[in-house]
């Protein structure tokens, strides 16, 4: 039986309510549907909006659509595709609007992430698992977002997957949902990288 769309879209809430949990995160849900806002989280500077999305299955490009909107400091859009379940893409509303294409016929914005080793993946590495910036405003959130921003695609991947083994298990699963060959090689340079220096 094929599952519905909306269940695809509760998983991935769920999903991403319980890592804003796992991440201190007090969370209010809204009992109705304002404005897609799927959960409020409250922090020492005030209160945060969000709006998750989710993907289960892509045809041919990773991609995700949001009702038209217009960015504000305080709302920020959590993307999520549930093949890659330890992956956030925590977007502050105005970076989704700026990198979106105007989907106008549909009155939505659409960002596409395209492949794992895409050009826009790489310009938007900061945001990836970027739950600190929530924070915005204390100095410690500050000086991450800095740190991270200076970093490159390179350094960043060494951040993510800093071990022999955390490579090997994301080898494992980029071969299981078929990411590119370049992609995969990447992976096995860094899997070398850490055999070599660890």
């Amino acid at each position: 039986m094929k599952k519905a769309t909306q269940t695809t879209g509760k998983q991935g809430e769920l999903r991403v309510i319980g890592e804003l949990l796992k991440q201190g995160f007090d969370i209010y849900l809204p009992l109705v549907d304002i404005g897609g806002i799927d959960c409020i989280i409250r922090t020492e500077v005030g209160y945060k909006e969000i709006q998750i999305k989710t993907r289960e299955k892509i045809s041919t490009s990773l991609l995700f659509d949001v009702k038209k909107f217009e960015p504000r400091n305080n709302f920020f859009i959590v993307c999520h595709y549930i093949n890659e379940p330890d992956i956030y893409w925590v977007l502050p509303s105005k970076v989704f609007k700026e990198n979106a294409r105007n989907m106008r016929t549909v009155n939505r914005l659409r960002i596409i992430l395209g492949s794992e080793n895409s050009e826009m993946r790489r310009k938007l590495h900061i945001y990836r698992n970027n739950f600190f910036q929530l924070r915005e405003g204390t100095q410690e959130a500050t000086r991450q977002l800095k740190e991270t921003a200076k970093k490159s695609g390179w350094q960043a991947l060494k951040q993510y997957y800093p071990t022999v083994q955390a490579v090997e298990k994301k080898l494992k699963e980029a071969r299981k949902t078929n990411l590119s060959p370049g992609y995969i090689q990447i992976l096995e340079n860094l899997k070398k990288y850490w055999k070599k220096n660890q």
